[in-house]
């Protein structure tokens, strides 16, 4: 099973599952990213050699956006999550995430890289979408937004849209 079929699975209530059957009408709640992504927030072209100093880049990104995060505590939050588990998703695509304490909003930052790095072993990436995450959060309002990213990453012509967009206006397009 592909890794695009367990993020599907993982994600799909089976009463809404795909189906190939015409008489089944299935509705996406899709999130507003309008609520979360700025085009402040999507950057292209940066040039960054490893996982690690692309973790760095996202906590500076989101420093420089709201003046209230910690920079070293929410890298340290993402690497942290990184050792937990790989947020590669496939087709050079990583959604790595963080929360802090020091974080005041929900945020997603957009990240496409110059020249793909080695993610993990094996793997390389050059399209970063990260969620930066308030703790304490309430209602768990980042699962709605990583699920419908995830849904947008299965969505057939998606992922060859986003790496055919070269600036973060019509990257924005692609969300909201």
């Amino acid at each position: 099973m592909s890794i695009w079929q367990k993020i599907s699975d993982f994600l799909t209530p089976d009463s809404s599952r795909p189906t190939n059957d015409p008489n089944v009408t299935r509705q996406d709640q899709m999130s507003d990213f309008s609520q979360v992504l700025d085009v402040k927030n999507i950057v292209v072209d940066v040039q960054v050699k490893s996982r690690n100093e692309l973790l760095k880049y996202l906590a500076t990104l989101a420093y420089a956006n709201d003046s209230k995060v910690d920079i070293e505590a929410l890298y340290g939050k993402y690497l942290v999550r990184e050792s937990d588990a790989s947020t590669d998703v496939g087709a050079g695509v990583a959604m790595p995430h963080a929360q802090d304490e020091s974080v005041s909003k929900l945020t997603m930052l957009v990240v496409k890289l110059a020249q793909p790095i080695e993610w993990e072993k094996g793997v390389e990436v050059q399209t970063v979408i990260s969620l930066v995450i308030p703790d304490p959060e309430k209602n768990y309002a980042h699962v709605p937004y990583m699920s419908s990213i995830a849904r947008l990453l299965l969505k057939k012509g998606f992922v060859p849209a986003l790496n055919r967009a070269s600036t973060p206006e019509k990257i924005s397009k692609l969300f909201i």
